[in-house]
């Protein structure tokens, strides 16, 4: 599982446990109530759409709804925001599954086509507010093309529009496995994961998923929390004391981390101002020190040699001090006059 968002929902939806999972808790009303899920099969989801790109990341589940056989096309929604154009995406999508009924001959057009159930699985963290129906891209037009305008509608399933408290009660493992996909902190994770693990155990599927269920939830534990240590269990149900011990050994050591970084960068910070203020005092004690021995060099070539009391009084002085001194240089007849009231 390379991508572990797409691949990881495709394995998922891959068992037809989970797909009938997904339908009982989460399908359009009425709709759960009327399938035979003993019929629930895998399609061949490798076609070409009619802009020639291979669609191989979806799932497509054939199923019978009162004795008819109708196609369940599952497609995984892994962007950050919505899609404006999702109805007209799914128009292509549904039109190239019908071509590859039709070239494979898997329907008999005698019968007619069989319907489809566009579903989109969306796991962004912005919330869809974008329609489902292609209808409403259209601009608007005259009555009279109503008719000829093509009509679609996918059903949507937003995972972060749902409640936690909501999905909570629901007591199914998608809806847990949507619960844990939008957790905001480690706690939170842990509570996710123990009502996931509940939900397994009372469910009928519960010896066919609970496995495939574990292998996927320490995928995306691993990309959560990069170095946690997963337990060896194969089975949830079996290993989630283990696996809140490493969750919270895990929170407690990327604590320090934080701190022991945090403390580090405060360190360098002190560090590198200590340096600057360092070169900046320097450079102003070399500068000080240039115009002390400058005027010196001055007061000597006007006056001849300084006693070491004036030298003194030079070396001592200040930088304002200095600015005066130099300022008399040109001007004063004696070292009297250069040194004046602020001689020391």
């Amino acid at each position: 599982m390379v991508h572990l968002h797409d691949s990881g929902y495709k394995y998922l939806f891959s068992h037809a446990e989970l797909v009938q999972e997904l339908l009982e808790a989460f399908a359009p009303p009425g709709v759960s109530a009327l399938l035979d899920y003993t019929t629930l099969r895998l399609e061949n989801g490798n076609y070409v759409t009619p802009a020639m790109k291979p669609r191989a990341d979806d799932l497509v589940w054939s199923v019978e709804l009162h004795g008819q056989r109708i196609y369940l096309y599952l497609l995984l929604e892994f962007q950050s925001t919505p899609d404006d154009t999702m109805p007209a995406r799914m128009l292509q999508y549904v039109a190239a599954l019908y071509d590859h009924l039709l070239r494979s001959k898997a329907v008999n057009t005698t019968e007619g086509l069989p319907p489809v159930l566009p579903i989109v699985l969306y796991n962004g963290d912005a919330r869809w507010r974008q329609s489902s129906e292609l209808y409403d891209l259209i601009r608007v037009h005259p009555q009279v093309l109503k008719a000829f305008q093509p009509r679609l509608k996918f059903w949507l399933l937003d995972e972060g529009a749902f409640p936690a408290a909501e999905l909570e009660d629901m007591q199914r493992v998608v809806a847990a496995i949507f619960r844990f996909e939008h957790t905001p902190d480690s706690a939170a994770a842990k509570q996710a994961i123990r009502c996931l693990a509940q939900a397994i155990a009372q469910s009928p599927f519960k010896q066919r998923i609970d496995r495939v269920v574990t292998r996927w939830i320490k995928h995306r534990l691993q990309s959560k929390m990069p170095g946690l240590a997963v337990p060896d269990a194969e089975e949830l149900t079996k290993g989630m004391e283990m696996l809140e011990t490493n969750i919270d050994r895990w929170e407690a050591q990327a604590i320090a981390r934080g701190m022991e970084q945090g403390m580090l960068q405060g360190v360098q910070q002190g560090i590198q101002q200590g340096m600057q203020q360092g070169i900046q005092k320097g450079m102003q004690q070399g500068i000080q020190q240039g115009e002390a021995l400058l005027l010196q060099r001055q007061l000597t070539r006007r006056f001849g040699a300084l006693s070491a009391t004036q030298l003194a009084s030079i070396a001592a002085a200040t930088p304002a001090q200095l600015e005066t001194w130099g300022d008399r240089v040109l001007d004063a007849k004696s070292l009297d006059e250069v040194f004046g009231e602020t001689r020391h």
